[in-house]
């Protein structure tokens, strides 16, 4: 999964013990040349994966600057950002390997003192490179942007500017791309277009434009050669999971599969169609963008513009409103918060209820004082100065908000096996008419219904802590380990749809734990079908503790995964009696052979 990109860089630091940084490296020369020190220099008897992993890095830090040269007179693209991204990365990975093995045996706050050292050097740096390379990095460095529980702070502050200022392609090439696509002049088919774009994404910007009929909309326009380098990326990235923490790599295969969806504009305007019935149930409360079809080509996209503000932007002008109130800076009450998290304390925001009760407080407090200021203004105030009104500042409702996207994606994928597999707080809005808008669906997957009712089978027995029935469902969805681990596939099957907290993760940072996982036993398959569905959850669950709300989806979505049961006319035991029956079946063929 993406997050698990970031946990190749996430290291110990006092209780979290996190660092982060992205990296994504080519299959090459170099891979091979780190593929053949593998199988020479590590005969040794088996001591630690750092050990190992720190022997091959040794390797690619020979090869990368004999090879390095290659990047001027490669004719090769791919080559060539594979191998200026070795240059640029792995020497800020390997340091991070190092220092976590000198530092070992120091006290925690020594060990904070190494690591933020590091975080300070290379936060910014991390997130030039992602800049530079664009495309799916700059996805990565969004994803990893919403997880303050494993990326550090030094990291977060810099790839956050990632979910609103990505770099933009000139409006020339804007323009070329439009009218290409759609045979005319843009003076042709919009009454106006704004050459400054509302922003930009992994693989292509959006400008506000407006139609001869007046309709507002929005243009998505796709960036130069991003569909022809992702291949390279996506491989880039398997080979140095290979290398860095093999345990990801079975969860690669779905999304690479899945992001190759993403590059076709009329594949999108065809998926807004099918998510803007879907979300029917919830048209008071959700808005989903209209495609203008006839203006939609594999490069363009056009759709109708809903105005509001993104989530980040609306969560962070109401945090900055809090602070104030406080007699505090925004900054300082994200590090408090930080602090916290790292000496495993996790504070929960107010509930709902209680956010509704603030707003009525606010709404009242406004009343009773414009009352009293008209009839100060009508007596008193027409011979001295006049009572200024107050306008009422209601405070956002980051619990309703949360709830109703996790009931909404819990509905697109239970109930129309239809979803959105990448809503980071970039793809979601807080509209001017109160609703919230979801504005991507690039990344949409199908589950069959068969595949929905084990995933929901799953889901109530990761809920219900049934291990056997967790092991037997997980294997049937996919997910298999060398000596078969119900302890793998159970925890595993807990991080990837319910919850990763540090009571799950047995204390330690999520990034050493999938490593641990994957030194008990290396996984084979994945459950290739349900990762979209996974990284839904973790995204979710994500946005949910960086807000103060930590949330377990398996309880989110248990109404779901029962009406699942209901609609197949089936009972949870019988759905994993199969599923046991399957495994054992397997088993059995397995030994056979």
């Amino acid at each position: 999964m993406i997050s698990g990109i970031w946990r190749l860089f996430c290291r110990p630091t006092a209780l979290q013990r996190t660092t982060a940084s992205t990296t994504i490296l080519k299959s090459s020369c170099i891979s091979r040349c780190v593929r053949q020190m593998s199988t020479e220099s590590i005969a040794t008897p088996k001591k630690s994966s750092w050990f190992k992993r720190s022997l091959i890095g040794l390797g690619v830090l020979i090869a990368v600057p004999t090879l390095a040269t290659s990047i001027f007179v490669s004719q090769d693209e791919d080559m060539r950002r594979s191998i200026k991204f070795w240059v640029n990365v792995f020497p800020i990975y390997l340091k991070y390997r190092q220092v976590e093995a000198q530092v070992k045996d120091l006290s925690d706050e020594e060990q904070t003192i190494a690591f933020n050292e590091l975080h300070d050097k290379y936060a910014t740096e991390m997130l030039r490179i992602i800049v530079m390379m664009k495309g799916f990095y700059i996805k990565v460095g969004q994803i990893g942007s919403s997880r303050p529980d494993f990326v550090p702070k030094q990291y977060i502050k810099v790839l956050t500017t990632l979910q609103d200022s990505v770099p933009t392609e000139p409006f020339s090439y804007v323009r070329g791309v439009v009218e290409e696509s759609l045979g005319k002049p843009l003076e042709e088919v919009f009454a106006f277009f704004d050459e400054t774009p509302l922003g930009a994404a992994s693989i292509g910007q959006v400008h506000r434009a407006r139609l001869f009929d007046g309709t507002e909309v929005v243009v998505k326009v796709k960036f130069p050669s991003v569909e022809r380098l992702f291949d390279g990326d996506m491989q880039t990235i398997t080979d140095f999971c290979e290398l860095a923490q093999p345990e990801q790599v079975p969860f690669l295969k779905e999304i690479r599969k899945q992001f190759m969806t993403e590059f076709d504009y009329v594949h999108e305007a065809h998926n807004l169609q099918q998510a803007r019935k879907n979300m029917m149930k919830f048209s008071s409360e959700v808005e989903v963008p209209s495609p203008i079809m006839h203006l939609c080509t594999r490069d363009v996209l056009v759709m109708t513009y809903l105005p509001g503000v993104k989530l980040v932007d609306g969560i962070k002008n109401y945090m900055s409103r809090v602070a104030k109130i406080r007699n505090t800076t925004l900054e300082e009450m994200q590090e408090e918060r930080r602090r916290k998290m790292e000496q495993g304390i996790v504070e929960r925001g107010p509930s709902v209820e209680m956010m509704r009760f603030y707003t009525f407080m606010e709404y009242t407090n406004a009343y009773v004082h414009n009352t009293l200021a008209l009839l100060y203004n009508c007596t008193a105030g027409l011979v001295t100065s006049p009572m200024d009104y107050k306008q009422p500042e209601p405070p956002l409702n980051i619990p309703y908000i949360l709830d109703k996207l996790v009931e909404v994606h819990g509905h697109q994928i239970f109930v129309d096996g239809f979803f959105n597999g990448d809503p980071h707080p970039g793809n979601i809005l807080l509209l001017d008419n109160g609703k919230l808008g979801l504005i991507d669906f690039g990344q949409v997957k199908s589950i069959t219904p068969l595949q929905r009712l084990e995933l929901a089978a799953l889901v109530l027995a990761i809920g219900k802590e049934d291990e056997d029935a967790v092991f037997d469902l997980h294997a049937k969805m996919g997910f298999k380990t060398t000596q078969d681990s119900k302890y793998v596939s159970v925890q595993t099957a807990t991080i990837a749809f319910d919850r990763d907290d540090r009571i799950t993760t047995e204390g330690m940072n999520l990034q050493q734990y999938i490593e641990h996982l994957g030194n008990h036993d290396s996984i084979e398959t994945g459950a290739d079908d349900f990762v979209m569905a996974s990284r839904a959850s973790i995204l979710l669950r994500g946005l949910g503790c960086h807000l103060q709300y930590p949330m377990r989806t398996s309880i989110k979505w248990r109404n779901f995964a029962h009406h699942v049961l209901s609609e197949h006319n089936t009972t949870y035991e019988e759905v994993v009696r199969h599923a046991k029956e399957w495994r054992e079946l397997r088993d059995k063929q397995q030994q056979q052979l």
